[in-house]
């Protein structure tokens, strides 16, 4: 048996991407990996001042208050004071982040299904021309399983033992009539009407 061979305009034809499909979709994965990137700088930045203020507490001695710090000269942004609050700081903009990659997340579906709107649009033409294809090798596979069948009824018409022709029944196809080929070809023509 000869192994299907793909037709040149299927091996050819290309899906256009989402991001093709909508300069909103792709603006939107940029922001997207734009919060993600920060988001990774604030966790290190973060986990960098946890430690800075376990070494500055481990130090010793009192822990002035940033003004109090600033009185005497002392390095505020060296001081635990100054540490927390930078640290207060980063916390807070990770919690932004968070949320902000929530509603992004909402967006991007929306954004999804847009574009897959939009990129179906296109591909529509292409899809049912293939459909056309894959119904007429259905119609096919049914009329040879037909002309099998026929044959099968003559054997049995005549009281002939088919053991020793070792027949083999197309199972995979369903019921003789009305069956898996038959709901396929019916559902396209209900769907697309081909």
């Amino acid at each position: 048996m000869a192994p299907l061979k793909k037709t040149a305009a299927a091996e050819q034809y290309r899906v256009p991407s989402l991001i093709e499909g909508s300069p909103e979709y792709a603006s939107l994965l940029a922001k997207q990996v734009e919060l993600q990137t920060r988001y990774g700088e604030l966790n290190t930045e973060r986990g960098l001042l946890r430690r800075e203020i376990e070494v500055a507490k481990a130090a010793g001695g009192k822990h002035p208050s940033i003004a109090v710090a600033e009185l005497l000269g002392d390095n505020t942004e060296a001081s635990v004071a100054g540490l927390s609050k930078k640290l207060r700081e980063v916390g807070t903009e990770m919690a932004n982040i968070e949320a902000a990659t929530e509603i992004l997340r909402r967006r991007i579906d929306e954004a999804r299904d847009a574009a897959s709107k939009i990129v179906c649009s296109v591909v529509t033409p292409e899809y049912r021309r293939r459909l056309v294809v894959l119904c007429d090798a259905a119609r096919a596979l049914e009329i040879a399983r037909q002309d099998h069948d026929e044959l099968l009824d003559q054997l049995d018409a005549e009281d002939i033992r088919k053991d020793y022709l070792r027949v083999v029944v197309p199972h995979f196809m369903g019921a003789r009539r009305e069956g898996m080929v038959h709901h396929f070809l019916r559902e396209v023509k209900e769907t697309h009407n081909v």
